[in-house]
């Protein structure tokens, strides 16, 4: 959650021109002996062609078998259905059999063919 200083009473999100008032007061803290233009461009110069890190973030253990489990390419039927070839998941679309919820019984050879004007 962002500090209620920066964003509306109630609201959870800032829009960009409270994130802009943000920052102008953020880096007159930062940066006190500069003016706050020179300040901002201080900072922009620090986060300028960064990507959000990943300090922090959980990695991948490959202790025992846990490397073994991981291991899409290594997955058989339905599981091995979940992941294409990259090994990337296809998320719901490849958890769940799609539901045909046409009225015909699955394996029914005449479904659709029903003369609807009776």
């Amino acid at each position: 959650l962002v500090s209620p200083r920066y964003r509306a009473k109630g609201a959870h999100t800032i829009t960009f021109a409270e994130f802009q008032q943000a920052m102008k007061e953020l880096c007159r803290k930062r940066f006190k002996d500069k003016s706050t233009e020179e300040a901002l461009q201080a900072v922009y110069g620090l986060i300028e062609g960064k990507e959000p890190g990943n300090i922090g973030a959980t990695k991948a253990t490959k202790v025992g078998g846990v490397e073994r489990l991981t291991d899409t390419s290594k997955y058989t039927g339905s599981h091995k259905e979940r992941f294409d070839e990259s090994g990337k998941g296809k998320g719901l679309a490849g958890r769940q059999d799609l539901t045909d919820n046409s009225g015909y019984v699955g394996a029914y050879k005449g479904a659709g063919t029903y003369d609807k004007t009776h």
